[in-house]
């Protein structure tokens, strides 16, 4: 800071090109010269009105600098005051603005009186008890997730892993959907980050309305939680205050009258300051460039005239709103005619998967569980809330986890579960006679996911005046092009496979829907159905049926296993015009037989097929490897031949291949791959494996040349 006092209009003058190219804000800047009455209202609404902030840099500062001493005065007051919102970071292309203000010597002294530690007032001891505040909201999300981790380190933090941002126009659903390879359709519901945006550019930019918009349990509430963590950590010198109302509190204020005034809404349900209310209420008030408010799930309608007149800025008009919510409600709330920066949560894309995953699980072999092995269940996990099931799912360790996988419809199972519960408000004990109590909107809403998909379509139709809590639990809204200028929404679950699930929970609950599904199977426009049998294989499972009973007797499942189950093994094992098993159908059935898990049933198919599986020219991904792997371990003896001719494999799935061997009485396999499964087995190390490895391949090894040395050491350790 410069000794001696200088001339604020010549400070001024010699600091115009610079505040002419490089002020930001500008409107926070003219509304406090207006509060100061530097400036009038037409002359504000003047500048305001220029396209480029430049050029009403230029203008502004003309006025201020023919008004005088004192006006020049007051404005570099009020740049000082506003510097960390109007002045750009120092860097290689922004001039110092910061250094530039500093220079100049205030009569008050303000540098000091802002520093921090400097002065503990009124207002700068609330900014402390808000972050003290946020810090605790943060410490309450971890302890509901702590509970679920398996990191013996238990970080003691709120942990943040990075989502798929992106501002680009709302994503709009195309028709041409069941025309893409199943393999094709998974894939493209996990995103790519290509925008690379982040909380922090949400806490740091200069927009005032950011509309957060995504699908039920997408990540939007862990983005804004993630933004109020970097709040708490930033320079407390910078004097900025943050309000953060969670989902249920908002719940709460949008249905009601409360509360009546904004001193109300930030003090009485937020935090009530222990001193100083009037100094700290005016600083908010007058400097509301300093203020953040997190909205985190505004509904689609909204009561109350306070959370109006915010969100409008006839309240705070400088304040930076961050507003989180859900399709349906920004179609048709005061959000639909919301001028705001946009910013649609996408949900993690594949790293963000293996990261969470390797966190929860606290261990980086997480991938030698299967479920992240299986492309439905890896991509289902796109959706932070059902990452988050399927991990608290596992059991303690990878280990056990694959030592006893669950199946893919138990952690469905989860998933409908965990929704409900969360929806009804309901602890695990009540959750079944909720279950029982809405078991005519469960039955309607899988009656109309099996049309749908009867259909050929993802609109699921006519649920509108059903239940919203069951619909807002595992539906959200899309948007389809109606014409060049129009959209219609409609609703749709967060993920296909979903749908297929309560599409299978249909054919439970009303059986004599099962033959005429398994007829569409049959032909080559309905064999897209094939993939709800699985899940329904699943549910008649004795692992699942307790999850279930709630819903369906054990009689009711038994009666359709007696009638049904052969059928379904049948459809799939011959298609139209086939004497023999085709390669897709054994695979298929495979995956069935693993969600029914019946070794009496793997015993019975492998007889069928007499004991041979013939899989040459497929691609197995590894869950459909975990499928065939277990049902060959459930030969009584070896007597299973298996075919992996000109297959295509990856090592997690050779991996659960060579876990089956000892049950196989051939093992037919390219060159190629026979090198590869030596390679896998020689360094796993396992005795088991290469003994029946050298018996199924008539003591013959295949090993590359480039690993010779490391070979010899390994096949030194096997004699």
């Amino acid at each position: 800071m410069a000794s001696t006092e200088q001339s604020a209009l010549d400070f001024i003058k010699k600091g115009r090109a610079l505040l002419e190219k490089s002020l930001q804000n500008l409107s926070v800047i003219l509304n406090k010269l207006l509060v100061h009455k530097v400036l009038d209202k037409d002359q504000v609404t003047y500048i305001k009105s220029f396209s480029e902030t430049s050029d009403g840099s230029k203008y502004m500062i003309d006025q201020v600098i023919c008004k005088g001493e004192a006006a020049c005065y007051e404005l570099l007051t009020i740049l000082y005051s506003t510097r960390f919102k109007t002045f750009p970071k120092s860097g290689l292309h922004n001039p110092d603005l910061h250094h530039w203000i500093s220079c100049f010597s205030f009569v008050d002294d303000l540098q000091t009186q802002s520093e921090p530690g400097k002065g503990d007032g009124p207002c700068l001891t609330y900014q402390q008890e808000l972050k003290n505040k946020a810090k605790e909201i943060l410490q309450e999300k971890w302890r509901h997730n702590v509970n679920f981790l398996k990191n013996e380190a238990r970080e003691k933090t709120f942990k943040y892993t990075p989502l798929v941002l992106d501002t680009d126009s709302r994503e709009v659903f195309k028709c041409k959907a069941y025309k893409k390879t199943r393999s094709k359709k998974l894939k493209t519901y996990i995103p790519t980050d290509q925008k690379n945006l982040s909380p922090e550019h949400l806490l740091r930019n200069n927009e005032k309305k950011i509309l957060l918009v995504g699908k039920p349990g997408i990540g939007k509430t862990t983005v804004a939680q993630q933004v109020l963590r970097l709040w708490t950590e930033q320079d407390h010198g910078q004097g900025s205050y943050m309000f953060y109302f969670d989902e249920p509190l908002m719940r709460i204020m949008c249905h009601s009258s409360a509360p009546r005034t904004l001193r109300s809404l930030l003090f009485e349900m937020y935090l009530q300051p222990k001193e100083g209310i009037e100094e700290i209420y005016k600083d908010i008030v007058e400097n509301s460039e300093n203020v953040t408010i997190i909205f985190d799930g505004i509904m689609d309608v909204i009561d109350n005239s306070v959370l109006k007149n915010v969100l409008e800025k006839e309240l705070l008009c400088d304040a930076k709103i961050l507003t989180t919510c859900r399709p349906e409600a920004e179609d048709f709330s005061i959000l639909a005619d919301w001028p705001s920066y946009r910013v649609e949560v996408h949900g993690f894309n594949a790293a963000s998967i293996h990261a969470y995953f390797e966190w929860m699980l606290g261990t980086k072999n997480y991938a030698k569980c299967h479920a992240l092995n299986n492309p439905e269940l890896f991509s289902l996990c796109h959706v932070p809330m059902y990452a988050f099931i399927v991990t608290a799912c596992m059991p303690l360790s990878p280990s056990d986890a694959c030592k006893r996988p669950y199946t893919i419809t138990e952690m469905y199972v989860q998933i409908f579960h965990y929704c409900l519960k969360r929806t009804g408000e309901q602890n695990a004990q009540n959750l079944n006679k909720y279950i029982q109590d809405n078991k005519g909107k469960i039955r309607f809403l899988a009656k109309t996911s099996y049309k749908a998909m009867e259909a050929k379509t993802v609109k699921i139709k006519n649920v509108d005046g059903e239940d919203e809590g069951l619909q807002h639990a595992f539906l959200t809204s899309l948007s389809s092009k109606v014409s060049s200028a129009s959209y219609t929404t409609f609703s749709a679950f967060l993920h296909n496979t979903m749908q297929e699930f309560w599409a299978a929970l249909f054919l439970l609950m009303e059986p004599g829907n099962i033959s005429d599904a398994l007829s569409q199977c049959r032909t080559e426009d309905g064999k897209y159905l094939k993939y709800i049998f699985p899940f329904l294989c699943g549910l008649l499972s004795k692992t699942v049926f307790e999850s279930i009973s709630c819903l369906v007797s054990e009689e009711h499942i038994q009666h359709i296993t007696s009638m049904y189950f052969k059928d379904i093994i049948t459809t799939f094992l011959y298609t139209v015009d086939q004497e023999e098993a085709g390669t897709d159908n054994i695979l298929f059935i495979c995956q069935c037989l693993y969600e029914y898990q019946s070794p009496e049933a793997c015993l019975d198919f492998l007889n069928r097929v007499n004991n041979d599986l013939d899989l040459r020219y497929e691609t197995l991904d590894p869950h459909q490897c975990c499928a065939v792997s277990y049902v060959i371990s459930q030969a009584i003896k070896q007597n299973v031949e298996l075919n992996l001719l000109d297959c295509s494999l990856s090592e997690p799935g050779v991996k659960m291949i060579l876990g089956c061997l000892k049950n196989l009485q051939r093992l037919s396999m390219s060159p190629k791959i026979q090198h590869w499964i030596w390679n896998i087995a020689l360094h796993a190390e396992r005795k088991t494996d290469i003994d029946n490895l050298l018996r199924l391949l008539g003591y013959n090894m295949h090993l590359a040349v480039q690993d010779q040395e490391d070979q010899k050491l390994l096949i030194s350790d096997i004699r």
